[in-house]
């Protein structure tokens, strides 16, 4: 059988700094924290917090005001809640805009001309990650039928569980799938937890 290579979204197949900075410039551009700066901290609580969303202990639009008040507190700075929602409105707007680099494309294109079957799978909300596979037009690349979402399984990453379905429902054994992700917890051991090849792309550098 051909291999099949399935990837991770966010940080990923695009950059989740690049709307980051929009709504960081919008509301802390005359601080000094620096935007990667920030952003590490963002995406540190998006995930402490991620599963308490898919528990039900925290609502997700509360979850998007926790995250930036808890980051930017870490820097000495106190932001009120409406002020927090406003971040979010525009970090969701930016996220309207996002686009594949000319890298990201180029592979994709190359794999589709080998005839690599490709699949999608990326923990988050249903409306929020299917705004962003069209905005960044996927569907050109990998079949709608192989693009996965956690909240509409049920389960998330790294659980084997998700792994294992996405591997059913796209027909491929474990000794040939290669998963593609940023995050070595949830992407690369957990795919590797039911046998998948994983490929870790550390866009952030992390240790």
């Amino acid at each position: 059988m051909n291999k099949v290579m399935i990837f991770d979204l966010d940080d990923t197949l695009y950059d989740q700094l690049s709307g980051f900075e929009y709504a960081y410039y919008r509301h802390f551009g005359d601080t000094d924290i620096g935007v990667g700066r920030l952003y590490r901290h963002f995406r540190l609580y998006s995930e402490e917090l991620f599963e308490a969303t898919q528990t039900g202990a925290l609502s997700v639009p509360d979850m998007h005001v926790v995250r930036i008040t808890r980051a930017v507190a870490d820097f000495d700075i106190e932001l009120p809640e409406e002020k927090a929602r406003a971040f979010q409105r525009d970090y969701e707007h930016a996220q309207q805009h996002i686009k594949l680099s000319t890298t990201i494309v180029e592979m994709l294109q190359y794999l589709v001309q080998k005839n690599v079957k490709l699949g999608l799978l990326t923990n988050g909300e249903s409306d929020r990650q299917r705004a962003k596979i069209k905005a960044l037009g996927l569907d050109q690349y990998i079949p709608k039928s192989n693009m996965f979402v956690s909240a509409e399984l049920g389960l998330s990453k790294p659980d084997p569980a998700i792994f294992e379905t996405v591997g059913k429902q796209m027909d491929v054994g474990a000794s040939d799938a290669y998963f593609i992700g940023d995050h070595f917890d949830n992407d690369i051991l957990g795919a590797m937890q039911v046998g998948w090849k994983a490929i870790w792309y550390n866009r952030r550098n992390r240790p």
